[in-house]
C-alpha cells in the first residue's frame, strides 16, 4: 500500500521537497493510515508534516476520546499536533445547515485556518476509493451533471490553499488490513453506522443491495465512471476558457449578460460555474440549483434582480452585466450636513470629504460616472449669496432642472440612466440650496447654477472618499 500512494504522490506531482503538509487526522481507520504512510513516505519525499485534529462535539466522551488518541499517535510520530473543539450541533441548528454539512464547514475552516496561521503547502485528507464510489452514487441521485459524477477531485484549491487526497486509489478493506499487519489501533466511530445520515445509508445498504443484484464490481464501475468524467470535464474546461474571456468585462469581475445568452446552454452553465469559482465560491457549493437560478434571473426580462449564493454573496443583474458582492450588512443611513464655504466638510461619519473654494478663474469641469468619486464643480458664486449650501443623502422624490435641458428630471430616472445600482443611490451626496438641487456627483449642475463669462467669483465644490489627501 505504501507504495502504491508513493505512486500515486509522485505521479499527481503532489508535493515538493522542502514543503510542510498538514495532515486531516480524525482518529478513524482511514486517516491514521494516512498518517502512518506519509510519516514513513516524508524522507523520501523531504516533507514535513503537522497533524490537525478537530472535535466536532457530536459523541460526547467519545470525541474527546478521538482527540486524545489522535494526540497521542502524533506524539509517538514525533509530528507537532494542532487541534480545536467546535459544537457542532449548535452550529447547524444556528445556521440551518444539515449536521454533515455543519461539520464540513467546521472541519475546512479550521483546517484553512490552521494552514495560513503555520505557512503549510497543502492540507491532506483522506478520501479514499470508497468514499469515491459512494459521493458519485450519491450525486447520480441527485442529478448531478458531469462535473459533479467526476466525484472527490485529487486536488483543490480550497479558500487558496491547495487540498490532496493520496489514498483516493485506496479501498477501505485495504486501508484495515495495512493497519492489522502494523498491529496500528483506530477509533470506531459509532455515527458512522447511524442510518439517518444518507451517506451512511447508501454505505451499509444501498451500494451492498447493487452489489448483490446489479453488479459485484459497482464500486470499481462507479469510481471509472468518475475516471472518465473528470478527464473529459477538464478538456471541456479548457475549450470553455475562450469562451469565457468573451463573457468577461472589465475590470474582470463582471459578466456580459448578452454575450452569455448568446452561448449554448451547456457552454454558458459553465462560464457561471468557472466565473463564481473564480469569485471566491468554494466548487462544491456551486449545484446545479445555484446556476439554475442564475439561468433563470438570466432569461427574465426584467433588467435587475438578484440572488443570494453561499448565504454571503449575492449575485446582481443590473443593465445587461452580472456582478458579484458581498451581502450587505447593514442600510446606509440617511446622512444631512452643512458645507463649509470655503473649507473641508467630512460627509456621512467622515466616509466622504467635500472640499470648497472660491475661486476666481473659470476651470472647466469633466463629467464621469454619475455618483463616483472624486467629482467636483465650478458653480456660479453669486446664486450662493449669503444661503447655506447643504449635502445630504438622495431621497425618493428628488427632482432637479439639468443646466441646457428644458424642465426637471428625477434624480432616480437620472441614476437609472447611468446605470447606477439601486443599493448605491443611497451613498451619493445631493448638494442642494434653498430647497432645490444644485448639482450631484458626475452630472452637470443644475440651471441658473451655470457658471458664464459674467461670472466674477466661481465656487469649486469637491467630493473625495475617506481616505483621499485634499
Amino acid at each position: 500500500m505504501i507504495r502504491n500512494v508513493q505512486t500515486s504522490i509522485c505521479k499527481h506531482h503532489f508535493f515538493r521537497k522542502g514543503e510542510r503538509v498538514l495532515v486531516a487526522v480524525s482518529g478513524g481507520a482511514d486517516s491514521v493510515a494516512l498518517l502512518c504512510v506519509l510519516h514513513e513516505l516524508a524522507p523520501r519525499l523531504g516533507i514535513s508534516l503537522v497533524v490537525a485534529h478537530i472535535n466536532h462535539c457530536i459523541r460526547g466522551k467519545s470525541s474527546d476520546a478521538d482527540a486524545g488518541f489522535a494526540r497521542k499517535l502524533a506524539a509517538r510520530l514525533d509530528v507537532p499536533f494542532v487541534s480545536k473543539k467546535v459544537d457542532v450541533p449548535e452550529l447547524a441548528k444556528r445556521s440551518g445547515l444539515s449536521m454533515e454539512m455543519a461539520a464540513r464547514e467546521a472541519r475546512y475552516s479550521f483546517l484553512v485556518r490552521t494552514a495560513r496561521k503555520l505557512k503549510v503547502d497543502a492540507i491532506v485528507t483522506a478520501h479514499t476509493a470508497n468514499d469515491q464510489a459512494e459521493t458519485v452514487l450519491l450525486k447520480l441521485a441527485r442529478g448531478a451533471g458531469m462535473r459533479g459524477l467526476a466525484g472527490i477531485p485529487r486536488e483543490i484549491s480550497h479558500s487558496g490553499i491547495r487540498v490532496v487526497r493520496p489514498l483516493l486509489d485506496v479501498s477501505r478493506k485495504e486501508i484495515e488490513k495495512f493497519l492489522r499487519e502494523r498491529k496500528q489501533p483506530w477509533c470506531e466511530d459509532q455515527t458512522n453506522r447511524d442510518s439517518s445520515y444518507l451517506r451512511n445509508r447508501v454505505r451499509h445498504e444501498v451500494l451492498p443491495f447493487l452489489e448483490r443484484k446489479l453488479n459485484p464490481d459497482i464500486r470499481q464501475a462507479l469510481i471509472r465512471t468518475a475516471d472518465i468524467l473528470g478527464k473529459e470535464d477538464e478538456w471541456l474546461d479548457k475549450l470553455t476558457g475562450e469562451i469565457f474571456k468573451e463573457c468577461l468585462l472589465n475590470p474582470g469581475k463582471m459578466l456580459n449578460i448578452p454575450s452569455l445568452l448568446h452561448q449554448p446552454v451547456a457552454a454558458r452553465r459553465r462560464v457561471l460555474r468557472h466565473w463564481l469559482s473564480m469569485s471566491g465560491i468554494e466548487p462544491e457549493l456551486i449545484d446545479y440549483d445555484v446556476v439554475r437560478r442564475l439561468e433563470a434571473m438570466l432569461e427574465e426580462k426584467s433588467g435587475t434582480g438578484a440572488i443570494e449564493i453561499a448565504g454571503e454573496r449575492v449575485v446582481k443583474k443590473r443593465y445587461g452585466r452580472l456582478t458579484l458582492d458581498r451581502k450587505s450588512r447593514s442600510t446606509v443611513k440617511p446622512f444631512r450636513c452643512i458645507v463649509k464655504v470655503p473649507g473641508i466638510t467630512q460627509v456621512d461619519g467622515g466616509r466622504l470629504k467635500v472640499r470648497t473654494a472660491v475661486v476666481k478663474n473659470l476651470v472647466r469641469d469633466k463629467l464621469f460616472c454619475v455618483g463616483q468619486v472624486p467629482a467636483r464643480a465650478t458653480v456660479n458664486f453669486a446664486t450662493l449669496g449669503r444661503r447655506k449650501l447643504i449635502v445630504r443623502s438622495w431621497q425618493r422624490g428628488d427632482r432637479m432642472s439639468p443646466f441646457g435641458m428644458a424642465g426637471s428630471k428625477k434624480l432616480q430616472d437620472i441614476f437609472i440612466d447611468a446605470k447606477v445600482p439601486v443599493e448605491e443611490r443611497s451613498k451619493i451626496p445631493v448638494f442642494e440650496c434653498g430647497g432645490k438641487i444644485v448639482w450631484i456627483p458626475g452630472y452637470r449642475v443644475a440651471r441658473g447654477w451655470e457658471v458664464t463669462t459674467l461670472s466674477l467669483r466661481c465656487l469649486q465644490i469637491c467630493v473625495h472618499s475617506r481616505d483621499a489627501k485634499i
